[in-house]
């Protein structure tokens, strides 16, 4: 009866297991060159966006044309993706004396800022149970 009571146990932590291994893929389309990288960032909820707290975030070689970012293992709910094409490797986001970005960026659902971030509401998206896709255009 042990031997029965410890498989059931692991087989339902398998299973739960298997609920949060969700992964959204997201294309990024025309990116302009090949010089430098693509910084994303993926947030969960819109208190992390606000906040800064990305629960994920990836950097990946720039390509011209589209490229492809893969984040894996996700808990089902909303999240929201920002990201940058870093074409001089230094980590932030280039910006004019007005403080207009001067590298390409933007956000799931090709969401727009209105001078500033997008709202987390137009960018949002919700994971549930199976894989999904996305895809984003660089602004720049």
């Amino acid at each position: 009866m042990k031997r029965m009571t410890l498989l059931t146990t692991l087989s339902l932590a398998f299973a739960s297991n298997i609920a949060l291994a969700n992964s959204v893929t997201f294309t990024i389309e025309q990116v302009k060159n090949d010089k430098g990288t693509i910084l994303a960032q993926l947030f969960k909820g819109a208190t992390n966006y606000k906040a800064g707290k990305a629960v994920s975030a990836q950097q990946v070689k720039a390509k011209q044309g589209s490229i492809s970012i893969t984040f894996n293992n996700l808990e089902p709910g909303e999240y929201a993706i920002r990201y940058f094409h870093d074409e001089n490797n230094n980590g932030k986001l280039e910006t004019n004396m007005f403080g207009m970005p001067t590298e390409g960026y933007g956000y799931s659902n090709n969401a727009k800022g209105n001078f500033g971030p997008a709202d987390y509401n137009d960018m949002k998206f919700t994971v549930s149970t199976t894989p999904i896709t996305t895809q984003s255009t660089v602004s720049y």
